[in-house]
Order: C-alpha cells, then structure tokens, then sequence
C-alpha cells in the first residue's frame, strides 16, 4: 500500500486499553513532556474523561493498532441556544497522515455532535502544525474566524 492510498480504519470509542497506542502516538508527537513515562497519568486523565458526559473520545484503529484519536468536549453556551463542540485534540501517526485517518475521526466526531444536538464545532488549532499549514480543517468545511482570538492564561494550582 503507498504513502497516499487511504488507509482503512475502524472508528470507535477510545477505551482504557487503548492507553499504550495513545501514548505511543504522543511519543511521536513529543506532546506534554510532563506525562509520566510509565503511562499512569495519561492513564488517570483518560480514566476521568472516559466517564465524562461532556467528552467525546474516538480512535482510529487499523490492524489492531491506534493510528489516531479526537477528543472533543461539548460547552454548554448561556449565550447560544444549544451546545458547540470544541475539538482540542486530533493526533494522526505520522505514517498515517493524507491517507483519510483525520477525515474519517472528524467525520465520525461531527456525527457525534450532531447527535448530541451541538449547534456549532470549534477546531483548536496551531499555525504552526502541519494540519493548518495544509488547510485540512478548511479542506473539510471549516472557517478560520479572523476576528477571534484565542486568550490563555494558566492557574498553577499545585
């Protein structure tokens, strides 16, 4: 099979016991230097957004191994009559990328919303990430909003 020829996967939830391919995956992506190497606070995060009613958690799995995974969470807007999906999370193997893993993940996550009676999804995305620099969102439909920015500020809580 080449580099480009779609890869066939099957979407599903993301369950505990796919913690050593998440993990894997984020290895790859050198993600958040502060996991434990031993997979237990990744695993306490996924355990807790597992049960979360709000989460939306799917993975991509082709021969048995996660080759990608979304994480959305549905917001509740006082402001909007109906609910928003933000996407903060869209991780593809390497080996995986342009060949319709994140298309089939963003497919699959939009019917979730759509069954939950979301309004609108939002896609958390950096310039810098090979995703926007090849326009996947935009090549799916999506809007990059010129006039919104983004504002953090971090709580350290302990």
């Amino acid at each position: 099979m080449s580099a480009h020829e779609p890869l066939p996967v099957r979407i599903r939830p993301l369950q505990r016991s796919d913690l050593p391919g998440v993990m894997q995956l984020h290895r790859e992506l050198g993600w958040n230097p502060a996991f434990k190497a031993d997979g237990s606070t990744l695993g306490q995060r996924l355990a807790a957004l597992i049960t979360e009613e709000s989460a939306l958690l799917l993975v991509a799995e082709h021969d048995r191994h996660v080759v990608g995974y979304v994480h959305g969470e549905v917001v509740t807007h006082l402001l909007f009559a109906g609910r928003e999906l933000l996407i903060t999370e869209v991780f593809v193997v390497g080996s995986a990328r342009g060949r319709g893993v994140g298309t089939a993940l963003m497919a699959a996550i939009e019917t979730q919303a759509a069954a939950r009676k979301c309004f609108r999804i939002s896609v958390l995305n950096s310039r810098e990430r090979e995703s926007y620099r090849r326009g996947f969102y935009p090549s799916l439909g999506y809007e990059e909003r010129p006039s919104v920015v983004n504002f953090t500020k971090r709580l350290d809580w302990g």
